[in-house]
């Protein structure tokens, strides 16, 4: 009785080599039609599995491999003599390896051209039936849907039947998780779907199979393991340095989420996923001072994020003090091997185009018993609901400081409150557990690298409860606050500003991050 092989891909990576080192341990490659063609330059002998069946592939290819023939040979357990009985009584030849990748169905999806049908044509429904039937058998067929585990796989075949087991153990468990997620991301799709039309807000579960992208030295902490995870490679890649460490990544996530809020040359430096510098201006290298001067003690060994292609005269400028990391979306000739001279500084650049596409629309975080979900914050959206609630009403100069100041305090951890003058940061505070604390600390920032802030403007993540931050922020020359308004002593705040000759705006949506 033959040994079979069956090999059906989308991806055909390194498919010929594994069919050839197949073939020469004397299987017989069995292959759907595309995939057969492929392989038909590569290998002395192919079949075609409508010739196994004789039964021809139908409807498109929708129907190729669901046929008890193929199944019955996949899922026929060796040492069950009743099992094997049924296959020679039926003439069915056990097939040992099954090799199987899927429809693109989330490349297809990511495409910004794709249509619906396109995207429906692209699930998959018999490799992922072929999958779970050699998995489930596993003690006595390979189920290979990594391209990686080709090579492996054919030197396993070669060892003894304890070291197979395992080996075919490995792959059912990678199998197992590959079709979990691929059916997550089908979920995921008609649950937007949903969304669109209103029938549901959030997702009535939630999936969260990623693939381990890269293993990282280790946590937060030494003691604790780390792993990036993602549904596909990230935008951003690292040109030059030691390997990013799973706090590097956290900051590097913080700073691109703080830059695809600007539009005029920024420059945000990052520590400990918090910005303790920002600055927009005319030119690069003018934004990047400005931010430096925010804080000139805690930039020293953060990561310096810029929007714009990084000039000599900007990478001269960051390079005067140790900079652990620099993200940029390219870097100007020459720039990128003058800043390689230190060999450890992490270089990273970005695709600017792909910052300002869509992301998921969930934020998820864990809990002790789970993980809580919820749509993700952004500090854009329509400014007519507005208000200006007091007296004196800012002029264009000082509304477009107070849209400014508003982007900086959501990217700051609650309580928060950011003070800024000409789209420059000059205080912050932030996770305080009071507001009046969160404006001391911004307040005493400010104080401690000399800003003067006479006229600058003040943003608050969330309301002030009381007139006490009003007048002590009026004490330092505050002339407009913006703020999301909602407290019971939305009164007495307005009278304070009014009284003292602020300007204030309330939003109506408050910017927690906790």
């Amino acid at each position: 009785m033959k040994r079979y092989a069956l090999i059906s891909v989308s991806d055909k990576t390194g498919i010929h080599t594994l069919a050839q080192g197949l073939e020469a341990l004397g299987y017989q490659i069995l292959s759907t039609s595309n995939t057969a063609r492929h392989l038909k330059d590569y290998c002395q002998s192919v079949m075609e599995i409508s010739d196994l069946t004789a039964f021809p592939e139908i409807l498109d290819g929708r129907v190729k491999t669901l046929h008890p023939v193929i199944h019955a040979g996949i899922l026929a357990r060796r040492d069950n003599e009743e099992h094997t009985h049924t296959l020679q009584e039926m003439d069915i030849s056990p097939i040992d390896v099954v090799v199987v990748n899927l429809y693109p169905f989330a490349q297809t999806r990511a495409r910004k051209d794709a249509t619906h049908h396109q995207i429906i044509e692209n699930i998959d429904i018999g490799g992922p039936t072929l999958i779970r039937a050699a998995a489930k058998n596993y003690e006595h067929v390979y189920i290979l849907t990594d391209p990686a585990d080709y090579q492996p796989t054919l030197e396993y075949l070669t060892k003894d039947e304890h070291q197979q087991q395992e080996w075919r153990r490995h792959l059912a468990a990678k199998a197992f998780a590959m079709i979990q997620g691929y059916d997550a991301q089908i979920a995921v799709y008609f649950q937007e779907l949903d969304g669109a039309l209103d029938i549901a807000s959030l997702p009535s579960s939630l999936r969260l199979d990623l693939p381990r992208l890269q293993t990282l030295r280790y946590g937060e902490n030494p003691h604790q393991r780390g792993g990036l995870y993602a549904s596909q490679t990230p935008f951003w890649s690292v040109l030059h340095g030691k390997e990013l460490s799973f706090n590097n990544v956290l900051d590097l996530d913080s700073t691109l989420r703080a830059l695809r809020l600007f539009e005029r040359p920024t420059a945000v430096i990052t520590k400990h996923t918090n910005p303790c510098g920002i600055a927009s201006s005319h030119t690069l290298v003018d934004a990047y001072r400005k931010a430096f001067a925010t804080d000139t003690q805690s930039p020293f060994g953060g990561i310096v994020g810029v929007n714009q292609i990084l000039d000599m005269e900007t990478a001269q400028e960051i390079n005067r003090i140790f900079t652990e990391v620099i993200i940029a979306p390219g870097y100007a000739p020459g720039v990128l091997d003058w800043l390689k001279k230190k060999k450890n500084r992490r270089l990273i650049s970005f695709d600017l185009n792909q910052l300002h596409g869509d992301f998921s629309s969930l934020e998820i975080k864990s809990i002790l018993t789970g993980f809580l979900a919820q749509d993700w914050d952004l500090p854009t959206g329509n400014e007519a609901a507005w208000q200006v609630v007091t007296q004196l009403k800012p002029d264009s100069e000082t509304m477009a400081d107070l849209r400014w100041g508003w982007k900086v305090v959501s990217l700051l951890r609650s309580n928060a409150i950011a003070i800024s003058s000409a789209q420059q940061v000059l205080g912050l505070g932030m996770g305080q557990t009071s507001r009046v604390d969160a404006v001391h600390q911004a307040l005493w920032k400010a104080k401690r690298f000399d800003h003067q802030l006479q006229g600058a403007i003040c943003a608050s993540d969330g309301f002030f409860p009381f007139a006490d931050s009003i007048r002590l922020l009026h004490q330092k020359g505050i002339r407009a606050i913006i703020q999301p308004g909602g407290s019971v002593g939305d009164a007495d705040v307005i009278a304070a500003c009014n009284e003292l000759g602020i300007s204030m705006v309330f939003t109506g949506k408050r910017h927690f991050r906790h």
